[in-house]
């Protein structure tokens, strides 16, 4: 649990005493041929697994919409993805580009370049309306997915019961549909380009209403389903606005999902078929009825697809190609598909994984290097790569090829960007681990290989499973024994850091924390931790060393610079404390917090108007900054306002938690009580 940003019970008495006395611009490009203005609707489903699909041969659940999109136009029946996390994913549909050319290599900490040319950006400057609506924190503007869109809705809900950030990490599908229903009623005439993102499937499995009960002993089925329902709205609504003889419907799986194969319980560390393979189908214009193609297609030929669709050509720095004659029976050249993932290596200090599939072979780069023969083993349960060297051997040059386009075998190097604390933590509570500092990595294949770590998997896979409300004891204890046998991972750090804070372990806590710098992991966010437990304790000038280390190594840690900025203030040194204050608002203008922290030092300034004009700013940023209606209702019972103080006195009592402001609630009651 996080120390809440600029609030502590010091300053609240403090108030009191007072007043009682990038952008790169884009490339040029060629001017092409107008495309012809057909309708584009793309759905994409996170985390699902064709094999889970009715039209895909799953007896075991309904999917309507789905079925019918496929009676109508193609399924692809073995489609594959780049990469099994949902950024990359993503980066590659839309872009036509492997991971090592759009440079969107895990979740969280790059960021598509302003520079790329996705499909929303080539329709757009050829006229189209555009717009975007998704149902996850993963696929925030911040990572650059809005290039191209007049309208980008990544807004997540708030008021969830997550406690570490103002917004849930997602939405179901039924309040993304909604919104890009009322988007589609304002279009009158114009082509359009509508992306709706849908997260559901991915765990958490919990499908709502009827679907719970019906899928009860699947829940992830029961995700689909919902889905599915979500899909026929939208496209029931999409028949009724556009013709159908001008608009192109898609639907893509981003990744699959391991359900325990390979001792892996939901994606992104290995390069197996169960994360890898994804649905695909299309219907409209150009698109034959109840075709079902077998050949092997991927996620990077969808764009140069849509533009053939269209009458156009793809860039010619996209990677994949136009699947439009496979639609009559021709052989596509998609028989070499490039595979990554970098997550083991980002996340938990193991060695990244990079492979080659083929409708036949699937070829993986480890430590341990693994060949499987799909046609025998479509499970990919026997390893036969010392049976087949000359086939590992070709798709090797064939991966090297691909990761060193210009020759050479120097190991390829990335950088991770900086992300601010809170969207690490959405991203966190959403599975994924990643660092909250930019960190350069060699990508060498060698190190831990991630089969060798499948008992760790299963221990965080028990400590962590949503559906088995895992007490908090024995969380810790499966933690425990996962970070004894991986010392090295340091996702493991904050994770058993983390379940150490909500258990009240606080001093566990900064001795874990402590103990992973000493083994040399070092982020901006082991130091913030440590020092908001300092703050907790009281050891405001440890504290201050701790956040001046997490500013120094992420100066995006827009939150640990707040509360180093109170933790100034605490200690009277208010220069420094404006200073910060002024640089989180310089990085974010509308920061709730460092704005009602400038209307803290106005007060020690007495300089009252100032104080009013920033907490009123505050609550017009956010609402829910209870902070800062405390404040504003002491500087309107201070100037005689007694209706507005009582405002604001009772809209803090009716969000203040006892927890964080137990020791201030009685002050405030004994405020209003003066005023009635």
């Amino acid at each position: 649990m996080r120390f809440p940003s600029t609030f502590s019970p010091f300053l609240a008495v403090l108030v009191f005493a007072t007043i009682s006395c990038n952008n790169r611009k884009p490339e040029a490009t060629p001017a092409r041929a107008a495309l012809q203005p057909l309708n584009l609707v793309v759905v994409t489903i996170d985390t699902l697994r064709p094999d889970h699909l009715h039209c895909y041969g799953y007896p075991n659940i309904q999917t309507p919409a789905l079925d019918g999109l496929a009676r109508n136009g193609v399924l692809f029946e073995d489609a594959v993805a780049q990469a099994p996390l949902t950024p990359p994913s993503h980066a590659s549909i839309f872009t036509g580009q492997y991971p090592t050319v759009h440079h969107v290599r895990n979740t969280g900490g790059f960021v598509l370049q302003s520079s790329s040319r996705p499909i929303a950006r080539i329709l757009h400057d050829q006229g189209w309306d555009t717009a975007a609506f998704v149902s996850s924190a993963v696929l925030k503007k911040t990572f650059g997915f809005n290039n191209g869109f007049d309208v980008y809705d990544d807004q997540m809900p708030r008021g969830g019961n997550r406690r570490d950030f103002r917004e849930d990490p997602e939405r179901r599908g039924s309040d993304t549909v909604d919104r890009a229903l009322q988007w589609l009623n304002t279009q009158s005439g114009k082509p359009y380009f509508l992306w709706v993102h849908l997260y559901d499937p991915h765990m958490p499995y919990n499908p709502p209403g009827e679907f719970k009960e019906k899928y009860k002993k699947h829940p992830y089925d029961g995700e689909i389903a919902y889905v599915d329902q979500q899909v026929g709205r939208l496209l029931s609504a999409v028949g009724k606005k556009s013709p159908a003889g001008r608009t192109i419907i898609a639907v893509l799986s981003d990744h699959g999902e391991s359900l325990s194969e390979h001792g892996e319980y939901t994606h992104g560390v290995f390069l197996y078929d169960a994360t890898l393979r994804i649905a695909f189908l299309m219907s409209g214009p150009g698109i034959p009825s109840g075709k079902r193609i077998k050949q092997q297609v991927r996620s990077i030929d969808f764009l140069p697809t849509v533009l053939n669709l269209m009458g156009g050509e793809a860039p010619s720095n996209v990677q994949g190609v136009s699947l439009v004659p496979a639609f009559n029976g021709s052989t596509v050249r998609t028989e070499i598909s490039y595979e990554e993932t970098l997550f083991p290596k980002l996340s938990m200090g193991w060695s990244e994984l990079r492979g080659i599939r083929t409708s036949r072979w699937k070829y993986i780069r480890a430590p341990k290097p693994e060949l499987y023969d799909l046609v025998h083993d479509p499970h990919e349960t026997t390893n036969v790569i010392e049976q087949q060297p000359a086939e590992a051997r070709k798709l090797e040059a064939q991966l090297q090829r691909i990761v060193s386009p210009g020759g050479g075998d120097a190991p390829e190097k990335v950088k991770t960007s900086l992300v601010d604390p809170r969207t690490v933590d959405q991203l966190k509570s959403l599975g994924y681990l990643s660092g909250a500092s930019p960190q350069s990595y060699e990508l060498t294949g060698t190190g831990i290989d991630p089969k060798d770590r499948v008992d760790v998997l299963k221990l965080i896979y028990m400590a962590e499973d949503p559906q088995a409300h895992v007490p908090a004891a024995r969380r810790i204890a499966l933690l425990e024994r996962a970070l004894k046998q991986d010392p090295t991972d340091p996702s493991l750090y904050h994770q058993l850091g983390g379940e150490y804070e909500n258990s009240g372990r606080y001093d566990d806590a900064v001795k874990l924390y402590e103990s992973a710098l000493g083994r040399g992991i070092e982020d901006g966010r082991l130091h913030s931790r440590i020092a908001d437990l300092y703050l907790r304790k009281g050891q405001k000038d440890k504290a201050i060393v701790e956040y001046e280390k997490a500013a120094r190594i992420n100066p995006t840690d827009l939150e640990s610079q707040t509360n180093l900025a109170t933790a100034y203030l605490e200690k009277g040194r208010i220069d420094d404390a404006e200073r910060v204050f002024n640089w989180v608002l310089t990085n974010d203008a509308d920061d709730a917090a460092a704005t009602n922290g400038l209307g803290l030092i106005a007060i020690q300034r007495r300089d009252f108007t100032a104080a009013r004009a920033d907490f009123e700013q505050a609550i017009q940023l956010d609402p829910d900054l209870v902070e800062a209606q405390m404040n504003l209702g002491l500087i309107y019972e201070m100037a005689g306002n007694r209706d507005r103080a009582r405002a604001h006195f009772e809209a803090f009592l009716a969000k203040a938690s006892v927890a964080q402001y137990g020791s201030v609630i009685p002050k405030v009651k004994q405020e209003l009580a003066k005023l009635q």
